[in-house]
């Protein structure tokens, strides 16, 4: 008989915490589930690691082509009437597939549910909770999606098949393609969301928001976020001007990464940028005020500041 979930996992070179994931997985007090792991070319021992785990995933491996690429594969294979899509370093808690395959269950409206996380850091210490630094948006979550950010973890994110197959397939780049899924899914569907952490978000020195390029990043948002408005004409209606507000953020946050990370110059450009598009913002003109008069030694030790408040993991 078909499994009524799905587990996807997309791993590449977590051989130090596939383990914890697999095991977090057994431990469901909902069983009724597959395992499907799709590993994108990890260079280290992750598929080594997860063969000798005591679990019921099946294994796949490509050569490295990205996340979005590995989750497509794994959707692929998937059987199940909902799918979950599990980072190889992340963790759930044990009551999360009752929990989520109950509301799906009784709410045939609901296409997609989800709930907050905690974050931890390599060791598995508590060190922050996701809704703290990216609290949920209330009202149309597609709109709320779209014009703020991604306050969905997709450690605890589970979606109904058939809708997420109507979306298509995730697209690159995939640093957002989760993020424009959801926006997808919160179009054609109702989103429940549960305000109990039902996953541990992990947050090391290898994590892709780390690593990431953030000017890369960013403009590639812009650019899905354009790809999405498009490919639903009425969204793009609703939306008209201002959608320029979003553009205006990503500028702004843009300067703000690389000015603490002591590029001030190329963050002025960005300020600018920000404010430009979007004239209306206190936060612009504070921007661009700050770098434009601050000797920049004092720009980037006060950026660096703030990061270190918000993100401090």
């Amino acid at each position: 008989m078909k499994p009524k979930i799905s587990v996807i996992i997309a791993s590449y070179n977590h051989q130090d915490y596939i383990a914890a994931t697999l095991e977090s997985l057994e431990k469901q007090t909902f069983q009724d589930f597959e395992i499907i792991i799709v590993d994108d070319g990890s260079t280290d021992k992750t598929v080594e690691v997860a063969k000798k785990i005591t679990s019921r995933a099946k294994i796949y491996t490509q050569q490295n082509r990205g996340t979005a690429a590995a989750r497509n594969r794994g959707t692929s294979l998937a059987s199940g009437q909902y799918i979950c899509f599990i980072d190889s370093d992340d963790i759930i808690l044990p009551e999360r597939f009752a929990a989520q395959s109950a509301v799906l269950d009784s709410n045939p409206q609901i296409g997609l549910t989800f709930s907050d996380a905690l974050i931890i850091d390599s060791k598995g210490r508590q060190i922050g909770r996701f809704n703290q630094i990216y609290p949920v948006i209330n009202g149309d979550t597609a709109k709320s999606l779209i014009t703020n950010y991604c306050f969905m973890p997709l450690i605890t994110v589970m979606v109904r098949t058939d809708i997420l197959e109507k979306t298509g397939s995730f697209e690159k780049p995939n640093s957002t393609s989760d993020y424009i899924k959801w926006i997808e899914v919160s179009i054609l569907s109702e989103v429940h969301y549960d305000t109990r952490p039902l996953g541990y978000w992990r947050r090391h020195s290898q994590s892709t928001s780390k690593t990431i390029n953030k000017e890369k990043s960013y403009a590639m948002t812009r650019i899905a976020l354009r790809k999405v408005l498009c490919k639903y004409p009425q969204l793009k209606a609703d939306f008209g001007k201002k959608i320029m507000r979003r553009f205006a953020k990503t500028y702004f946050l843009t300067g703000f990464w690389l000015a603490a990370q002591g590029d001030t110059e190329r963050a002025k450009k960005y300020y600018c940028k920000a404010l430009k598009t979007f004239p209306f913002s206190f936060a612009n003109w504070c921007g661009l005020a700050i770098i434009a008069f601050t000797p920049s030694q004092m720009v980037v030790k006060l950026h660096q500041y703030i990061l270190s408040k918000k993100l401090p993991w």
